[in-house]
């Protein structure tokens, strides 16, 4: 036949030599060539690579369908419940890649203990909200949820974790006084809430809570707690108090943290002979300040104030 010249030898041998010159050249390449283009969406301008017969003038799928589904306006719910029929089943390509390194933690729920994986600058300490809920929620103040200075005041405790500078300087004037405390001593029930008061004076035989401001939450929770334990005597000591006390017994105690002191508060440290001096002026005019409690009506009608004189 007249094309068998095709299948001979020396054809074939020139046609390689041919080919295998043009592959130096760079002719036959196109199976690795790139060359780069920019996206054609208007405020995106990214470059992005393809082989030269790719039609692709966009640079992802979002770009495209922002520039071609403009008339379309929003999907029907039908036409999305078809796409999301067609995607069910289909495996995600970028599932199970870890492309951050991960450290492995083991969940602070005592009665968990799963270990997972985070990446390396987080600061998980649960496997999930339920361990961290369980935990933190049964606890009496969720260190989330406080805005005081948190901490130890090794001037008062080693082992006392206090959630304000209010809390602190309370116990502070306590030991200030010789009165007995005992810092959150019992957590109490209150149906959908729990309740832990800070302070509890076992030689009065009184519960004492510190607060700034009485919030909606904290007000139904005082009326609950005096409702099912009639029996407890509650007293707020609330902002009006707190200052009144400050004003008249922070110069006498020492470490007393203000409202801009520094935390841990190293440097103030007040002078042992002024306290001294101060202390026998007061023996001279009467003795020494004494606690005693009195009853007050307070703006919800069930606080009782603590003064001292």
């Amino acid at each position: 036949m007249s094309y068998d010249f095709y299948n001979s030898k020396e054809y074939r041998a020139k046609q390689s030599a041919i080919t295998k010159e043009n592959w130096k050249k760079g002719i036959f390449n196109f199976h690795y060539k790139r060359e780069k283009r920019k996206c054609a969406r208007k405020g995106c301008g990214k470059i992005f690579e393809v082989i030269p017969s790719n039609p692709k003038i966009y640079c992802c799928q979002s770009c495209a369908g922002k520039v071609n589904n403009i008339g379309r306006g929003p999907l029907s719910e039908e036409t999305k419940l078809k796409i999301a029929k067609s995607l069910t089943g289909r495996k995600n390509p970028h599932g199970g890649i870890i492309r951050i390194p991960r450290v492995k933690i083991i969940c602070a729920n005592p009665n968990c203990k799963k270990m997972f994986f985070v990446e390396r600058w987080m600061k998980r300490k649960f496997c999930s909200n339920k361990c961290a809920i369980k935990t933190i929620g049964g606890r009496p103040t969720s260190p989330k949820a406080a805005r005081g200075k948190a901490g130890i005041r090794k001037d008062i405790s080693k082992t006392i974790y206090f959630y304000s500078r209010w809390e602190a300087n309370i116990a502070r004037l306590f030991n200030y006084l010789g009165i007995k405390w005992i810092y959150q001593p019992k957590t109490f029930d209150l149906g959908s809430q729990n309740y832990t008061p800070d302070f509890y004076l076992p030689d009065y035989n009184i519960y004492i809570e510190v607060k700034n401001f009485l919030w909606k939450y904290s007000k139904i929770r005082d009326r609950k707690f005096r409702k099912l334990y009639p029996d407890m005597n509650l007293i707020l000591l609330l902002k009006k108090d707190y200052l009144e006390l400050e004003k008249k017994y922070s110069r006498l105690i020492e470490n007393w943290e203000y409202k801009n002191s520094p935390f841990p508060n190293d440097k103030m440290i007040i002078n042992k002979k002024v306290v001294v001096q101060i202390l026998l002026s007061a023996q001279k005019v009467g003795g020494l300040p004494r606690i005693h409690l009195s009853k007050a009506k307070c703006c919800t009608g069930f606080e009782s104030s603590l003064r001292l004189i």
